[in-house]
């Protein structure tokens, strides 16, 4: 069996029987341990499942989140694709919302400086527009989440109440077509509602990783959003669904169909 495939068929297993160990795993696909041991290195690098002691589960059902570092590092190059194809829809003296994570980070550190109004959660989106002498930037206040850097909870809710975006960047842990869009915090899954409501416009961004991942807390369905902007091709199936919600689709780089 090649690696590619008993890689994949890691994943199904671990979805359906939410953890493994090597040795399970050895003898299910007739491997070694050592070469289990190497086939879960190189998926927990992918961001695919979550590494344990003597095994695996599955990273987004088991509650499992990176941290902001890690994210950060992983796929960063699509990640780039991404943001660049969603700095295409921003212009001077728009009002726009970036939540939390190292998608939207993206957009920020690309965005020119320009005369747009910028609202964020993220401290790291924060920064990175700090020194910026166009860009007006607000900065939500509430409780913060060390794993993602995010400001989320009930004060964060109350100043989102107060306000009137033209478009907010979305980010999440896992994009399933047909069980919606999810995050593994509840209390940032609330935070995430909120930035909704405030929008007039909902951009989804998510790479190919997030795509048929379920994590813990649902924030929304797919056919919440606007837009939904990523980097892998979607097969016939996924975008007549998407259409018939009335989902834009958008793709970032080599993977455009004819966009």
């Amino acid at each position: 069996m090649l690696a590619d495939e008993r890689r994949r068929r890691i994943l199904d297993w671990l979805e359906r029987a939410q953890s493994a160990t090597v040795s399970e795993l050895a003898v299910m696909f007739g491997a070694s341990e050592s070469t289990i041991r190497r086939d879960l290195q190189e998926l927990d690098e992918q961001g695919l499942l979550k590494r344990t002691h003597g095994g695996a589960v599955p990273l987004e059902m088991a509650g499992f989140e990176a941290t902001i570092q890690e994210k950060h590092a992983q796929r960063l190059a699509e990640k780039v694709q991404i943001a660049k194809r969603a700095l295409d829809m921003i212009r001077p003296g728009d009002t726009v919302l970036l939540d939390s994570g190292s998608t939207t980070l993206q957009i920020a550190r690309l965005l020119p400086d320009m005369d747009v109004t910028v609202v964020t959660n993220s401290l790291a989106i924060a920064q990175e527009l700090s020194t910026y002498q166009r860009v007006q930037l607000v900065v939500l206040g509430g409780e913060l989440r060390t794993t993602t850097g995010a400001m989320v909870g009930p004060f964060t809710e109350m100043l989102l109440a107060q306000l009137h975006v033209d478009r907010l960047f979305l980010g999440a842990n896992g994009v399933d077509f047909v069980h919606g869009i999810t995050t593994p915090n509840a209390v940032e899954a609330a935070t995430k509602r909120a930035m909704m409501r405030a929008a007039r416009e909902v951009v989804l961004v998510a790479d190919h990783s997030k795509l048929r991942q379920r994590s813990l807390v649902k924030i929304c369905d797919m056919g919440d959003v606007d837009t939904f902007i990523t980097d892998a091709p979607l097969s016939a199936t996924d975008l007549e669904r998407l259409a018939h919600e009335t989902v834009c689709v958008q793709f970032a780089g080599e993977a455009q169909q004819g966009d």
